[in-house]
């Protein structure tokens, strides 16, 4: 849990969008709060797999995206990782975006099932 404007704050879920190459677009405040970077570190600078465990990269990221497109729809308990390195378990629900029919990106939901380690 994070302190926001004197308030506790905890990030049930958050939201990340990424274009088709996988660099983040969006980074809502609740994201920033559950992976640990800020939006400055990340929009037009990092590509989502960094959320992700680096031993999960090379399988699971081309098959959610694969399964986001074909079914419009990606969700799964997955393992992602915070900046400090601290891994914990989510739901990652995954669709992909369009824009006049053409599609532009991903948009990613995060639901942790435990709160992150400090």
């Amino acid at each position: 849990m994070a302190e926001k404007k004197g308030k506790t704050f905890t990030a049930e879920t958050s939201v990340i969008t990424c274009n088709m190459e996988g660099i983040v677009q969006q980074y809502a405040a609740d994201a920033a709060d559950l992976f640990g970077w800020s939006p400055e570190e990340v929009i037009g600078k990092m590509s989502v797999a960094s959320f992700h465990v680096p031993e999960n990269v090379p399988v699971l990221v081309p098959r959610l995206l694969r399964e986001a497109v074909e079914k419009g729809k990606f969700e799964e308990e997955v393992t992602l990782i915070r900046k400090d390195g601290a891994r914990f378990p989510a739901v990652l629900t995954v669709r992909p975006m369009f824009r006049d029919g053409q599609q532009i990106g991903f948009m990613g939901k995060t639901r942790p099932l435990a709160p992150p380690a400090k």
